[in-house]
């Protein structure tokens, strides 16, 4: 993209830029290699094993940098403004995010954007948020059917599938490549019974029940799921639907490696993994051909991941086996502070946001007038900001941080500036880190 070029010519452009290009172009040279970016990932017996996955490979998979360390970030992102009050455009950029993810071949993607806006966002029931994300993804579905993408909307429960067809039913006959399903193919016992005894009543005056046949010879040809509205418990339903997909696929197709991929085998710890030379991904998973994409709407992963490991939760190792694997592919992250300052006016209000649009680099952008959700990016990086990282970003675009003494930065921000899963000593713990890429 042409963003990404810029990235790439800005970091380039620094000493340490001008560093790493002579080292790659001595390796070049030195293996005769035309391709720099293949030469530098391939070791003698193969490609770098994948990133993470120690605690099932008995080892540290790749190794992590810091972020002072990653010599692909750049400091100097895109100029161009980014607007956030406008829904038809954030519902465009979100549509060409997952179809380059798809043209990428990238079968878990994380979608995350505000679905009401910020003013109404304290006065509106749950119905609203629940209603709008089903909306998005009819439009998300209605671009990808244009593509020859069969799309099913899960929803947690049949309850929600019932409520979700009453509301939108006649949108949804509009399209035929989009239905309506669940991660579980239940509801609660109440309304599961009235359900029944509404279905007998319905075949014996001669209607029948089409609807439910249709859906199921659809099910079949379903390539994409696009999931909203699930909650942190059901995500346990989430990863046994998504798993039990691909398990399905993996024995009808006898374990086969699919086209493109090739086998190798880590020797430290004698474990299988997987390298796909156009796209030049690795993987610990054996790759299965013609896995349907699963897209998660709005979910609020970074809420969801706060409750996992408390009581009546899922367990922490659900971010490191599962949601770690999902590519954020189109984020919206906004947050609002306020400084207090020793000289007039006192205090200091402003706004930012982490922003990633794929296949371009995370952002961090500031609102460049209070109140307008006009923003213009202030820096960019390969790899996710924290919360506390995107702040300290914009404190320093601004010039808030001024001569802060050590100590001071201690007390005002204390020893702990990352969440657990963002916490790098836990990186060697995930399965993929897809999720901060």
């Amino acid at each position: 993209s042409r963003q990404g070029t810029v990235m790439d010519m800005a970091c380039a452009c620094g000493s340490s830029g001008r560093t790493v290009a002579r080292r790659v172009a001595a390796v070049a040279a030195s293996r005769g290699a035309g391709n720099l970016r293949r030469c530098a990932r391939h070791q003698a017996l193969g490609p770098k094993v994948p990133v993470g996955g120690s605690k099932l490979a008995g080892r540290q998979g790749g190794l992590t940098l810091a972020r002072s360390q990653n010599l692909e970030s750049s400091s100097t992102p895109s100029t161009s403004p980014v607007v956030l009050d406008n829904y038809t455009d954030i519902v465009n950029n979100m549509t060409k995010a997952v179809l380059n993810g798809l043209k990428d071949d990238l079968t878990r993607m994380e979608v995350e954007f505000p679905p009401v806006l910020e003013a109404d966002a304290y006065k509106n029931s749950s119905d609203v948020y629940i209603d709008a994300n089903v909306q998005f993804a009819i439009a998300l579905g209605r671009v990808l059917q244009e593509y020859d993408r069969t799309v099913q909307i899960l929803l947690p429960d049949e309850n929600e599938v019932r409520r979700a067809r009453k509301i939108f039913g006649q949108a949804l006959d509009m399209y035929d490549n989009i239905s309506l399903g669940s991660l579980t193919g239940r509801g609660d016992v109440i309304s599961d019974a009235i359900e029944s005894v509404k279905g007998v009543f319905s075949f014996l005056d001669g209607q029948g029940s089409g609807s439910g046949q249709q859906g199921s010879a659809q099910d079949a040809q379903v390539d994409t799921y696009v999931v909203v509205n699930a909650s942190c418990s059901e995500l346990v339903d989430l990863k046994k639907f998504v798993d039990g997909q691909r398990d399905r696929l993996l024995r009808e197709q006898g374990g086969a490696v699919p086209d493109g991929w090739q086998e190798y085998k880590d020797e430290k710890s004698g474990r299988p993994y997987f390298y796909n030379a156009k796209s030049e991904r690795t993987t610990w998973d054996r790759p299965v051909a013609n896995e349907p994409a699963v897209v998660l709407m709005n979910l609020e992963l970074e809420t969801l991941r706060g409750d996992l490991g408390l009581i009546a939760f899922p367990p922490k190792d659900m971010h490191y086996d599962f949601l770690s694997s999902f590519k954020p592919v189109y984020f919206i992250r906004q947050r609002d502070y306020s400084k207090t300052i020793t000289e007039s006016p006192y205090l200091v209000n402003y706004s930012g946001a982490i922003y990633r649009e794929y296949p371009g680099d995370w952002q961090v952008l500031l609102e460049e007038t209070l109140g307008d959700r006009k923003y213009k990016p202030i820096s960019s990086s390969k790899d996710r900001y924290t919360l506390f990282e995107a702040k300290e970003t914009m404190m320093e675009s601004m010039g808030l941080k001024g001569d802060e003494t050590p100590a001071l930065k201690f007390l005002r921000t204390g020893y702990q500036t990352c969440t657990w899963w963002e916490d790098p000593k836990d990186y060697d713990r995930e399965a993929s880190d897809n999720w901060r890429k």
